[in-house]
């Protein structure tokens, strides 16, 4: 036991001294920027810096109807800038690399927050110019990265040297700054954004409901053994992989009702779940208008991977409640799979917001978590204008953008063909149609592991990889919930189908690789290209080649309305298991220390 404790601490040595090199290298190449650069007050006096990225692109075709009145109370997610830049983007492209020795060695919320995260120092000297300016201070996360704030929308625009005006945004009212804000110089270089300046983006759920139905033996919707047959997860169910002693982390926006989660459970002899909801800043676990999306996020991990625990992470539908609930899962650090089902047009965010939201994603790939992410079910158009547009956070390059299919399965219930998901039928509400989630990021590069046939844009292609999510095969799960509109039975399509079910399938290959003693996915991202660049002993994905999303073709490879593909679950365990593909936990040198 001694010997082992020694080995660790050993290894945490080793693994600062690998981050303390890095930064050095980063520093004396010239590789940090400038905004990382805080050991000390800059400027003297009342010089002010611009904030970029506060502005909205989605409120530049509306023009005002007038200023926010002054009284609104207002609450700030003033994200900070994590230190060290250039070291992190080098160990996480290590991590990701299997020559490195690096690789899949992950950190701890504390080690990150020791190298990269915001100092005290700056906290302090960001709260303390909140505090003189008289806002106030809520609550500091536990990583450094975010400051929460409130006041008046009139203290807000004084403290911040900006403007806020109301938009009607096709019925919706809105409010965004008129210009990018400013602070004093010295504490410039520390802030990432004030999010909060806006409500444009507002996060919702991207499910769609076909038809109700009484019983679960009516026909309607996929149920988790044809889920399972058409994925080919039951091999790894035979195996005893059903992601027990794995942790599935769910991000939500409203409440569920358990009753519906174990009938949906029972129905389908899943076992009774291992879960709980976290409530992040004073949420609560009532159920509301979108409680079918929490419910259907639950039920689909249920489906794939009934032996995974599920931490339901419940938060404030605001851009304060987005970061917070995000920034909370990363810093516990208790689950490996996360999925969101809730996301919003990437032009409806500042760019400011954007980075911030990246920052998190980038603890929690440094941490060995896997992000998966609805892609939007409004095809190419996903702030439903004609403009091309992706979904956030979908777009972000460290999650994985899950977009969706249409499923046919033969007369045994195995996999016979898919096509991309569309329908191009009008709605008033959707006036391009339904359709998969997918195209062109028009703020975030294409990161380096995005790589392979037809992955040629210089910027983020979206989505990632695919499932099941046309309403007409949807899938079928059990709500109750009257103010949600459920009374049983539901068939349920779109990307918030699919995302859940990736994370349930990621749950399960998990728990075979921990019991044959290999590394697990961790941040699965890199693989995913990985298992499409490189030959392997077996197919990862069906490769969809019919169809389209509204804009977009599927076609041969990646192709930007269905990514790789879907899932052959048991092909990808295979794949990763395999001698020449990855290592085992026992195969890593480390290098000695004299």
């Amino acid at each position: 036991m001694k010997n082992k404790v020694g080995q660790q601490k050993r290894y945490h040595l080793l693994i600062g001294k690998i981050l303390a090199i890095l930064i050095v290298l980063s520093v004396s190449h010239g590789f940090l920027s400038v905004p990382f650069l805080l050991a000390a007050p800059r400027a003297a006096g009342n010089q002010s810096e611009i904030l970029p990225g506060h502005l909205i692109p989605l409120v530049q075709n509306y023009p005002p109807i007038g200023p926010l009145p002054e009284e609104t109370a207002l609450h700030l997610s003033i994200g900070l800038a994590l230190r060290n830049q250039a070291a992190l983007n080098t160990l996480l492209a290590a991590q990701a690399n299997p020559a490195s020795v690096l690789y899949h060695h992950y950190l701890t919320p504390q080690a990150f927050k020791t190298q990269f995260g915001p100092t005290s120092s700056t906290v302090n000297l960001v709260v303390a110019y909140l505090h003189n300016q008289g806002l106030h201070v809520e609550s500091v996360a536990s990583n450094n990265l975010f400051i929460n704030a409130s006041g008046s929308a009139a203290l807000i625009e004084k403290t911040f040297s900006t403007t806020l005006n109301s938009y009607d945004i096709n019925g919706r009212l809105v409010y965004a700054p008129t210009a990018d804000p400013s602070v004093p110089a010295t504490i410039a270089p520390a802030i990432q954004t004030i999010a909060g300046l806006d409500n444009v983006a507002h996060y919702h759920p991207l499910s769609l409901r076909q038809q109700t139905f009484q019983h679960a033996s009516s026909a309607g919707g996929y149920t988790p053994a044809q889920l399972r047959s058409a994925y080919d997860v039951n091999p790894l169910l035979k195996a005893g992989a059903g992601g027990t002693g794995q942790t599935v982390a769910l991000f939500e926006l409203d409440g569920y009702l358990p009753s519906d989660i174990n009938t949906y459970r029972k129905t389908y002899n899943l076992g009774v779940l291992k879960g709980s909801p976290v409530l992040v800043n004073g949420a609560t676990n009532t159920p509301g208008p979108t409680a079918l999306e929490v419910e259907v996020d639950m039920e689909m991990v249920s489906a794939l991977a009934p032996g995974a625990t599920q931490k339901i992470y419940i938060g404030s539908n605001s851009i304060a409640g987005i970061n917070n609930t995000y920034n909370r899962i990363v810093t516990d650090n208790a689950a490996t799979v996360i999925s969101t089902s809730w996301g919003e047009c990437e032009n409806a965010s500042g760019k400011a917001e954007l980075e911030a939201l990246h920052n998190i994603f980038k603890q929690g790939a440094a941490q060995g978590q896997s992000f998966f992410a609805a892609s939007g079910d409004t095809g190419a158009y996903d702030c439903n204008t004609a403009d091309l547009a992706v979904d956030s956070p979908a777009d972000d390059p460290y999650v994985v953008g899950v977009g969706g299919t249409h499923l046919n399965l033969k007369a045994d219930n195995t996999y016979l063909s898919e096509s991309a998901w569309s329908d191009s039928a009008a709605l008033p509400l959707y006036p391009r149609g339904f359709g998969s989630g997918g195209g062109i990021s028009t703020y975030f590069n294409r990161p380096d592991f995005q790589r392979g046939p037809n992955v040629t844009n210089t910027h983020r292609m979206v989505p990632d990889v695919s499932a099941n999510a046309d309403p007409n095969t949807g899938n079928a799960v059990y709500c109750t919930v009257s103010v949600a509109g459920c009374s049983s039975w539901v068939v349920i399509g779109g990307t918030s189908v699919a995302a859940p079910l990736w994370a349930g399938l990621a749950a399960d290959i998990n728990h075979y690789l921990m019991r044959q003693k290999r590394l697990t996915l961790g941040n699965i991202t890199p693989t995913l290209y990985r298992l499409y660049t490189t030959p392997q002993p077996a197919l990862a994905y069906h490769d969809i080649i019919r169809g389209n999303n509204l804009y977009y073709p599927a076609g041969v490879g990646y192709d930007l309305a269905t990514g790789l593909g879907t899932p052959d679950a048991w092909n990808i365990t295979i794949d990763l298991t395999s001698a020449c593909s990855f290592p085992t936990k026992s195969s890593i040198a480390f290098p000695t220390s004299n």
